[in-house]
């Protein structure tokens, strides 16, 4: 249950950090989704465990804010420049890292469904929190024919808008995620950088 949760979660957000703008429709279900938006990744496992992630995205620059036991924690993922910052927002502190250039494609939403996802198969059109969305089942490995009940392959089912080709909705085994506060258009450049007034740690 526990796994079904994270990979829900990590699904969601991998969606949300890179879709490129040259996959074949066929392909990639989110092909023509925006460059740049802002989101609420709300997730909620069966068992009452729920996590909220802020998302910021702005071509190949990513922010996630997320609550954790010892306050808040922001990431900031910065392709234009092979950059990532890890920002304690209780210690008003930041950390500087290398971002392998490749990390931004990898966990974009074609990248995942080739790879996690290993399948997703169109199964009909609904209207979910009205929205027309394209449904689709997705399987996270290959499941085993023969095995029952394996922890191996993680399936549901995952709802796009037909309007901006982004997630509205994903239904695993083990988690519910809705994205909901979505606000398409460009990012304030200030949130891809550590406030100024925090100091570098090593």
């Amino acid at each position: 249950m526990k796994k079904s949760f994270l990979l829900s979660v990590f699904a969601f957000v991998s969606f949300g950090l890179s879709l490129p703008a040259r996959a074949q429709a066929n392909d990639n279900p989110f092909a023509g989704a925006p460059p740049r938006y802002s989101v609420d990744v709300v997730t909620a496992s069966r068992t009452g465990t729920a996590l909220t992630m802020r998302m910021y995205v702005d071509g190949n620059k990513r922010r996630t804010e997320q609550e954790t036991n010892n306050g808040q924690l922001v990431l900031i993922l910065r392709g234009d420049v092979n950059l990532m910052y890890t920002v304690i927002v209780s210690r008003k502190a930041y950390r500087i890292g290398p971002l392998d250039p490749t990390l931004l494609a990898s966990l974009g939403a074609y990248e995942f469904s080739k790879g996690m996802i290993v399948s997703h198969e169109k199964v009909g059109t609904d209207t979910v929190k009205g929205q027309v969305c394209e449904k689709y089942r997705f399987s996270s490995a290959k499941e085993d024919k023969n095995s029952v009940g394996s922890d191996d392959a993680t399936s549901g089912y995952i709802w796009i808008s037909q309007a901006n080709h982004l997630p509205v909705m994903s239904e695993t085994q083990g988690a519910t995620t809705e994205w909901v506060n979505l606000d398409i258009g460009p990012q304030d450049s200030s949130l891809f950088e550590p406030p100024a007034e925090y100091h570098q740690v090593n």
